[in-house]
């Protein structure tokens, strides 16, 4: 029942069309790091815990240590892995189960803070699915075959006493901007959507008179099993080993900039939405609804590790290979 695991795999397009340190008080040691700083790239994923992101990297409390900081978006798993690999991603969001497995293969990348705790959801043609054991038989149409949407859902479907190859028929496709317009054009008895995907693709099928419902969260459904509440630590913050040894003040304010972030996007949804929504190609209407759906909480890696530690327990007991045959040892763990 366990997946094939290959370091790190492909990951095409997410969503088509989602579509300096300041120089005074530096020790001569730091003089390079400083003039890197000035040219810090914040890499944010293509889905809506960006806003927090952006936010971020746009912050006074972030450009004041990292003057002309940018933020941008990878869109590929391939992407991110040869930036870190380069050196290229200093600082850069990521699920913690990849940031993890960069550390244990030696890239020695620490996550620095968890920003969101759930964003994926099952998605019905009507409100007869209400459990995970109503799938039992149907087909389900969903995208990142072995990353963590995957993997998540094949872990609460055996949690149902499921057998995600026997008792439903799981239909891949490349990415969400695949799955939601397949599924609205009647494809596949449910979908699994992540946020903002599943979000867009409710408003597009009200617009088009086609029943949807948002059936099952999958973070309640976790929460459930593990007894730690809806909280699945899928994505945050992480940074290279060598900005956290050089630039130590950089990674501070980087955290502390995203928990501003975080508290802002909660208390003004329309105006991260507006802010974010053109580097994701979707309406802001779209991206300012996708966020109420999207457990946002900022947390440093270190406060949270028994959350991350039991997350990754589970993904390991699945996919043996998929951290490298073994948990983070503290280090990986900032704060």
């Amino acid at each position: 029942m366990s997946l094939p695991y290959a370091p790190l795999p492909h990951r095409r397009e997410v969503l088509h069309g989602l579509a300096a340190l300041s120089v005074c008080g530096l020790a001569p040691a730091l003089a390079r790091t400083a003039a890197q700083a000035k040219s810090l790239t914040l890499w944010g994923i293509p889905a809506s815990p960006s806003a927090v992101f952006a936010r971020a990297a746009a912050s006074d409390r972030l450009q004041a240590v990292s003057p002309g900081a940018r933020f941008d978006i990878w869109t590929s798993t391939d992407q991110m892995r040869a930036g870190v690999a380069s050196g290229d991603f200093a600082l850069f969001a990521a699920s913690t189960y990849a940031a993890a497995n960069f550390y244990n293969r030696g890239a020695g990348t620490r996550m620095i803070n968890v920003v969101t705790w759930g964003l994926l959801y099952v998605m019905a043609r009507d409100d007869n699915v209400r459990t995970i054991g109503d799938l039992a038989g149907k087909t389900v149409l969903l995208s990142n075959r072995h990353e963590a949407p995957d993997l998540v859902f094949r872990m609460v479907l055996i949690w149902a006493g499921l057998d995600p190859d026997r008792d439903v028929r799981l239909d891949y496709v490349g990415s969400p901007g695949e799955a939601a317009p397949l599924f609205l054009a009647g494809r596949g008895d449910v979908a699994l959507l992540h946020e903002p995907a599943a979000t867009a693709a409710l408003m597009r099928a009200e617009a088009e008179g086609v029943p949807i419902v948002r059936a099952i969260d999958l973070a309640e459904v976790y929460g459930r099993h593990t007894g730690r509440g809806p909280r699945i630590p899928q994505v945050g913050l992480a940074a290279s080993a060598r900005l956290c040894a050089e630039a130590p003040e950089l990674v501070n304010a980087a955290h502390a900039a995203c928990v501003e972030a975080g508290a802002w996007v909660r208390a003004h949804p329309e105006a991260a939405a507006a802010a974010t929504a053109p580097l994701l190609g979707l309406p802001a209407a779209a991206v300012a609804n996708s966020l109420r759906f999207v457990r946002l909480e900022v947390t440093a890696a270190r406060a949270v590790r028994d959350d991350i530690d039991v997350y990754f327990g589970n993904l390991l007991a699945l996919v043996p290979g998929i951290l490298g045959h073994r948990l983070p040892d503290a280090r990986f763990y900032w704060g």
